[in-house]
């Protein structure tokens, strides 16, 4: 029959299933906004009690904080289940400005309320966001105890450079090494700005470790966190006297130019090394196809500052014609202009002239910021 549907062997009008759709849909669109005003209203009322009891809660918390015997567990024992999320939330927010005896007592405010063993409890049957806010809450607590208790391995990223943090943070690590292979060992995607930071932390503690494990695993790296390992290493001074540079020189071989920009500024720091004064690098390096690494080698050159190495950014810079390297690289030369003498500007002329003035605009900038701060 025309304008009709079969449903379970009766033939129905096709205006009747479409008044049924339209009553399922009303319903559930009716559902949906009373569900929502009703949560609303239920974040609204959770607030405004919190609002309401947080500034004697915080007048409390600050003068047991600077007492010499708070007497925590006594304290956290007085409060309503909204005021002890107050005291939780007040807790997080001074550990994240306080350290030394003052974060001390709060860390002590943190066991009373009893967010360690939570913390144990979400790592053992949370979901990646509460097993990275609970070890976020150890961290702060300096409290490695319910980690090591639980049973729990880090899955993401975030959670493993977060337990590196934890580690390191709590003197619970063999050595730094094993810190850097949790962060890095089967690493497929790049870290966050907290995961860099631990990287940089752990690798300063033992720089050798962090070019060794880089020589071992950097080709299995995604090219974002094989950047980002590059830039950590670039950070670790020029101290590092026996340690396998041959990884840093083959990411300016990447396909990704990133990393080879990444590369060219870790290279920064190793100028005096016999290996990287190859006639064949200098030339390979400074005629890379992208601008963009073009200009980190000019820099890299230009960090190194001896004769050979200026001499061979300025002959560079004159073939330059892309805009941004060639600032770049008038910018580390004029940053060397005391071994150059007047090369540059007889060589460069407006990009060196255009350069300087920036140079000395800057200089003078600086100046008297330190004039006001002083």
């Amino acid at each position: 029959m025309q304008g009709s549907v079969t449903v379970g062997g009766y033939i129905v009008p096709i205006r009747v299933v479409l008044v049924a759709l339209g009553l399922l849909i009303g319903i559930g669109l009716v559902v949906s906004f009373a569900l929502t005003l009703g949560l609303s209203w239920y974040r609204h009322r959770n607030t405004t009690r919190r609002n309401r009891v947080r500034p004697d809660v915080q007048d409390a918390l600050l003068e047991r904080a600077f007492s010499p015997d708070p007497d925590w567990d006594a304290w956290v024992g007085t409060l309503s289940a909204t005021e002890r999320r107050v005291a939780e939330d007040l807790l997080d927010e001074y550990l994240r400005e306080l350290d030394g005896s003052e974060a001390d007592s709060l860390k002590q405010l943190g066991t009373a309320l009893g967010i360690p063993e939570r913390a144990r409890s979400n790592l053992e049957g949370g979901h990646t966001f509460v097993r990275l806010q609970a070890l976020t809450w150890l961290v702060r607590l300096d409290d490695a105890e319910p980690y090591q208790t639980a049973s729990y391995e880090p899955e993401t990223p975030d959670e493993r450079a977060t337990v590196a943090r934890l580690l390191l943070q709590t003197g619970n690590l063999d050595s730094p090494e094993q810190g850097i292979d949790l962060l890095l060992d089967g690493a497929t995607a790049e870290f966050s700005v907290f995961g860099q930071d631990t990287l940089y932390r752990l690798a300063n503690e033992d720089p050798d470790a962090m070019f060794t494990i880089g020589a071992w695993q950097y080709k299995t790296w995604p090219p974002s966190l094989h950047a980002q390992v590059l830039l950590v290493c670039g950070q670790l001074g020029t101290g590092i006297r026996t340690a396998d540079i041959s990884w840093l020189t083959a990411s300016l071989e990447a396909d990704d130019e990133g990393v080879r920009a990444a590369a060219a500024s870790a290279l920064g720091g190793f100028g005096w090394r016999p290996e990287l004064r190859d006639p064949m690098f200098f030339a390979r390096a400074t005629a890379d196809p992208s601008p963009r690494v073009r200009g980190a080698v000019y820099e890299m050159l230009g960090e190194w500052g001896d004769e050979e190495a200026l001499t061979i950014l300025l002959y560079a810079l004159v073939s330059e014609d892309d805009p941004r390297a060639l600032v770049r690289g008038t910018n580390a030369l004029v940053r060397r202009h005391d071994r150059i003498g007047d090369s540059g500007q007889a060589v460069l002329g407006t990009a060196w002239e255009w350069s300087s003035e920036h140079s000395t605009y800057d200089s003078v900038a600086r100046g008297r910021t330190r004039a006001v701060e002083g």
